[in-house]
């Protein structure tokens, strides 16, 4: 818990100074990338956590860009695991009582998380790859 908590703080300490930031503790390892400079005020923020067993990404972002997430998730993620709330759109994958992945979407937050453990790897790759398309959609202007 305490690594954990020093890579969170670590990462934030380091985006506030630069536009990327990589923490790495034993065989975890954290990504967090900020947008270049823009002229008006954004609430934009990318966060990975990649670990042996374990893949995390957490996001902040502007609400225009809600719908090119959505769609983003949309078009890679099985509908059949959708479910809504409100607002937020949850895609969740479960089974004997354990999530295999969850991605969280709400009005201008994304939250995804893995268990490595549980999925195949072809099917990491393939989310690892969403991430990198999540983080690139989001830090767009």
């Amino acid at each position: 818990m305490k690594i954990i908590l020093f890579i969170t703080v670590f990462v934030w300490v380091t985006l506030a100074q630069a536009q990327t930031a990589v923490a790495t503790s034993g065989n975890t390892t954290t990504v967090a990338k900020a947008p270049s400079r823009q002229t008006r005020t954004t609430t934009t923020s990318v966060s990975l956590s990649n670990s042996d067993d374990s893949y995390s990404l957490t996001a902040s972002f502007d609400a225009i860009k809600r719908k090119k997430l959505e769609k983003l998730l949309s078009d890679n993620l099985d509908n059949n695991l959708l479910s809504t709330d409100g607002d937020t759109k949850i895609w969740k994958k479960e089974t004997k009582s354990e999530t295999v992945y969850s991605f969280i979407l709400k009005k201008d937050k994304l939250k995804v998380n893995i268990d490595k453990e549980l999925v195949s790897n072809e099917t990491y790759e393939k989310f690892k790859d969403l991430g990198e398309k999540i983080s690139k959609t989001i830090s767009e202007r």
